[in-house]
């Protein structure tokens, strides 16, 4: 039986145009929900709009830029649609250790990471407004725990989970909903740069002994975007093989 959880809703999805991003594009699509694709690179938007076919609306998207967010909000306004549901999926890394990342390396990830997630979730509470049903769900990653080379991403991933909370406790008398999902390692372009000795220490550090697909970050963001999380709001939820469990 096909699965219209989200009939009728309409959710924005910001570096929608791949990786995980483009997979929640997908899933929230295949469970009823109109989708607006946003991300940088005109050419990308377009085409993963189009991959999606009928009911999806490509959007260029600098979560970094207020502006952007405003466009996107125009654009959406033109086809006559309203945003019911945010995920903040862009991201970007520029690994280093601490000693020697640069401040241009530091802010980088801090403004698309932290600042475009809290962005974000600023635009969903004007959008979603008093309308009572709304959903917010940022990704954040295992980073959150703390990531050699990565000062940059790991406080910004932590970042996101205490902005989150702060929504979520905001949010609630307007019933938005706010919730964090953490992947772990997810087989992304990202991954394709990592040397396979260092590839091979994660596995090892993993109970499940695999990274994980996009698609399966993707059907525990639809849940949570969903009725089926209605009583969820300001939460984590790690989905990571298993990794920060313990030792194995």
């Amino acid at each position: 039986m096909k699965n219209e959880r989200l009939q009728g809703r309409v959710a924005l999805v910001t570096g929608g145009a791949g990786g995980i991003g483009l997979a929640v594009c997908r899933r929230l699509q295949a469970e009823g929900a109109r989708i607006v694709v946003g991300d940088i690179g005109e050419e990308r938007v377009l085409a993963a709009a189009a991959s999606l076919g009928e009911g999806a609306l490509g959007v260029f998207l600098d979560v970094a830029d207020r502006q952007s967010w405003a466009a996107a909000k125009r654009a959406v306004d033109a086809q006559g649609w309203q945003v019911d549901i945010v995920v903040n999926v862009a991201g970007i890394v520029r690994d280093r250790s601490l000693a020697k990342m640069s401040d241009a390396e530091w802010s980088a990830v801090i403004d698309v990471n932290l600042r475009g997630t809290w962005l974000g979730c600023q635009s969903a509470f004007a959008w979603i407004g008093e309308r009572g049903w709304g959903r917010i769900i940022n990704v954040a990653s295992t980073a959150i725990f703390g990531a050699y080379g990565q000062a940059n991403y790991s406080a910004a991933k932590a970042g996101i989970v205490g902005l989150t909370r702060t929504a979520a406790l905001e949010g609630a008398k307007r019933g938005i909903l706010v919730n964090v999902v953490a992947p772990g390692i997810v087989e992304t372009a990202i991954l394709a740069d990592v040397p396979d000795q260092v590839r091979e220490g994660w596995l090892a550090r993993m109970p499940l002994k695999r990274t994980a697909r996009p698609e399966e970050i993707a059907a525990v963001i639809a849940f949570l975007a969903s009725d089926d999380a209605s009583y969820m709001t300001g939460q984590t939820l790690v989905v990571d093989g298993g990794a920060t469990t313990g030792d194995y």
